[in-house]
C-alpha cells in the first residue's frame, strides 16, 4: 500500500479515535456520582425497586458504551501500531491484503472479509454446541444405576417423577357440588319469609 493511501486510512484511525475518546468522556460523567445524587432523591430505601430500573437501566447502557469504546479504541491502536510497523492492510489470518472498500468502512479492520465469515461462523458453531454433560447424563435426571443391565428396584430418577406427578392428577374438573343453589348465597338464605310476612297483616 503506498503512502498516500496509508496517510488516508491513519487520518481515518485519528478521527475515529478521537471520537471515541469524546464518547468515552461523555459516558463517564455520573458514573462517579451515587445514585442518590444522579436521581436528586433523598433517600432510595422508600421507593419500590421499579421505580430505579430506569435508572439502573441507563447506566448499564452508559457501561456498555464505555466497554465498547475501550475495545475500539484499543482495535484502533493496533491498527495504527501496523501502519507504523508496515503490515498495515493485511489479513492476520490469510496474510493476503485486505479490500479497500473494506478499508474504508472499518479501518481497524484485522482480517479480509472471508477470514472474519470464517471466524464468525467458527464462533456461532462453538455457541451452538450443547454442554459436554449432555452427551454424559440421560435426561429425566435418570442416574447411572438406570443403564444398568440387571432391573433395578432402587428408587431412582424416574421413580421420583413418577410419584411426583401422582400429584398433579385431577380426578374432576369442577370442585363444586354439582347441585349448587344459584341465587343463593348460603343455605339459610332459602328460607322463605312469607309466614312472616302474613302475621304482619
Amino acid at each position: 500500500m503506498d503512502n498516500n493511501k496509508l496517510k488516508h486510512f491513519q487520518g481515518l484511525l485519528n478521527e475515529e479515535k478521537k471520537e471515541r475518546e469524546h464518547s468515552l468522556f461523555d459516558n463517564r460523567l455520573g458514573m462517579d456520582v451515587s445514585l442518590r445524587d444522579a436521581t436528586s432523591e433523598l433517600s432510595s430505601y422508600d421507593n419500590h425497586p421499579g421505580d430505579m430500573g430506569t435508572e439502573t437501566y441507563e447506566a448499564e447502557v452508559n457501561q456498555s458504551f464505555r466497554t465498547n469504546d475501550k475495545y475500539m479504541l484499543s482495535e484502533i491502536d493496533v491498527a495504527l501500531q501496523k501502519i507504523d510497523d508496515g503490515s498495515y492492510g493485511e489479513c492476520e489470518a490469510c496474510h493476503k491484503s485486505i479490500e479497500e472498500d473494506r478499508l474504508e468502512i472499518l479501518p481497524h479492520a484485522r482480517f479480509c472479509i472471508l477470514c472474519e465469515n470464517n471466524y464468525e461462523q467458527k464462533i456461532n458453531d462453538e455457541e451452538e454446541v450443547r454442554p459436554i454433560e449432555e452427551q454424559v447424563m440421560p435426561n429425566l435426571g435418570f442416574s447411572f444405576r438406570d443403564m444398568t443391565l440387571e432391573d433395578e428396584v432402587g428408587f431412582d430418577g424416574e421413580d421420583t417423577w413418577q410419584a411426583l406427578n401422582d400429584y398433579n392428577v385431577r380426578m374432576s374438573d369442577n370442585n363444586f357440588d354439582h347441585e349448587d343453589s344459584f341465587g343463593y348465597v348460603e343455605d339459610v338464605d332459602q328460607v322463605s319469609n312469607t309466614r312472616f310476612k302474613n302475621q304482619i297483616k
